[in-house]
């Protein structure tokens, strides 16, 4: 029963995806072609600029290199002429062939030659398949098989779901707050897979043609990422910006709280709506027949326990130390090893997934190491403008950047510049240093447009039931929205931080 379940859960990914599978068709390959000229065309444009527009596009060659492979990569993760995990081999690939110490000898003492300081090593290029991020993804993998394997899933789904009866909206809606609310005390990628995991067989219990699917799909880590903000321990940017908050302008983790809750409520009750609107329930009810009961054998019980204290470890990491990435191959090691996951069920692993997150740490790896992020965070002349514009702005390139980059790194880079910035004589945002710090901080929380935007996307879209487009769409609005929301708390409200 459980290898058959995990068979269907692949062929439907497959048949969710044809891209991977399936022969295009004459006019697929048509409009692909165009959406590939289009891109071409963009990196052409790129590559000029910097002679074009020296003075404003000051980039150095392997800086010029990288960010037309960072265009490219952008606009076909976007238009998605060809799969979307196939455009981050492309990426690893272009980086240790253009902009690397990988490169063909001519290439290599050229690059040297012309901009050592910001050669690239291809070794630093393919680290990016074992990043701490892969590992987590990896241990949340094991712990989503295990749970499916031995029915922890379905009897977590029979505790938690009930009081939220059985009309499909409101059955999402339970889903989103308890997503919501682990996440505001434990990465919102854990707090994912343990969703993810938990609802899998209320997606079973629903039409696999309806529509509602997808929303239930999305709430997830749609939730997740906007649960973060809620608390200082949520997300790293809430840290980082809590870090440079210190005497006067210091925040309380209640002052926080007090503030980051209710738009989180907001935004999650905002996005609620917005996935019933997009993404309509033909079903009247979610009708969750659940007789099972938790198993009482030790593999049973094995699972349970590792699952539990896996969760736990991650919730307290500020007591022991051990870092989320560290926990998550904890439950992969114990699974392993004790024969509960098998050779056949690691194959069942979604590595296309893994190879998508890989070219995201890559593009944005190479971003960081070749100093153009820093680059294109100071292209905006903040000066020209007013405080309050400037909060908006720095916020603005954040979240742009975290579509694309992590948003802990976005946050290292971003939030020491609207320090220098906002601290400078004259400049007046009307609001305290706190407000916008605060502000900025969630904005680059917001950035989940894509399915590289961050790793609860890249997790709902591996389970093959929303293509690029609905995460496009939903993430964009959403992130959008809330975006709006809470530049207008903090200009309204940002006395009270």
């Amino acid at each position: 029963m459980n290898d058959n379940y995990l068979k269907k859960q692949k062929q439907e990914h497959q048949e969710n995806n044809p891209d991977s599978s399936n022969e295009p068709s004459s006019g697929t390959k048509s409009y692909n072609y165009l959406k590939l000229l289009i891109i071409f065309v963009a990196t052409c444009i790129t590559a000029l600029l910097p002679y074009v527009a020296p003075d404003t596009f000051h980039f150095t060659v392997i800086q010029n290199i990288t960010m037309c492979i960072f265009v490219a990569a952008a606009l076909m993760w976007i238009l998605e002429p060809m799969p979307v995990y196939a455009t981050s081999l492309a990426i690893i690939g272009s980086l240790c062939l253009f902009a690397s110490d990988g490169a063909i000898t001519p290439i290599k003492n050229y690059l040297k030659e012309a901009d050592g300081e910001h050669l690239l090593s291809y070794k630093s290029v393919f680290n990016s398949f074992s990043s701490p991020v892969i590992i987590l993804f990896l241990g949340g993998f094991a712990l989503a098989i295990a749970a499916t394997k031995y029915k922890l899933d379905i009897n977590l789904a029979r505790v938690l779901l009930k009081p939220f009866g059985k009309k499909p909206s409101m059955v999402m809606l339970g889903i989103m707050c308890v997503t919501g609310f682990f996440a505001m005390f434990m990465s919102n990628t854990a707090t994912t897979v343990m969703m993810l995991a938990m609802i899998t067989p209320v997606l079973g219990s629903v039409n696999q043609s309806d529509k509602g699917v997808k929303a239930l799909i999305l709430s997830v880590p749609f939730a997740a990422n906007i649960g973060g903000i809620a608390t200082p321990v949520g997300t790293p940017p809430n840290a980082i910006a809590l870090g440079y908050l210190t005497n006067e302008h210091a925040i309380s983790f209640l002052s926080w709280m007090a503030f980051g809750l209710p738009v989180a409520i907001t935004c999650i009750l905002f996005c609620w709506v917005l996935l019933k609107f997009m993404f309509p329930f033909k079903s009247k009810e979610i009708s969750i027949k659940i007789d099972s009961k938790f198993n009482t054998d030790w593999r049973s019980l094995f699972v349970y326990i590792t699952f539990a204290v896996t969760i736990l470890l991650w919730m307290t990491e500020k007591l022991h130390g051990i870092n989320s990435y560290i926990v998550a191959i904890l439950p992969l090691i114990a699974y392993t090893c004790t024969g509960i996951i098998k050779a056949a069920d690691i194959r069942t692993m979604n590595w296309d997934v893994i190879w998508l997150i890989a070219g995201g740490i890559a593009i944005g790896n190479a971003l960081d190491k070749t100093g153009l992020a820093t680059q294109l965070a100071y292209m905006v002349d903040y000066s020209r403008f007013s405080g309050i514009i400037i909060v908006g702005l720095v916020g603005l390139v954040g979240w742009g950047l975290s579509n694309f980059i992590s948003n802990t790194a976005a946050a290292n880079l971003l939030i020491p510049i609207a320090l220098a910035v906002l601290t400078g004589s004259g400049v007046d945002t009307g609001i305290k240093l706190s407000g916008a710090l605060f502000f900025i901080a969630l904005a680059l929380s917001f950035a989940m447009t894509l399915p590289i935007s961050t790793p609860p996307n890249a997790l709902a879209y591996a389970t093959g039931k929303i293509s690029n487009k609905d995460m496009i769409k939903a993430g964009g609005i959403t992130s959008v929205v809330c975006f709006v929301l809470t530049f207008a708390a903090i200009y309204f409200f940002g006395d009270l931080l």
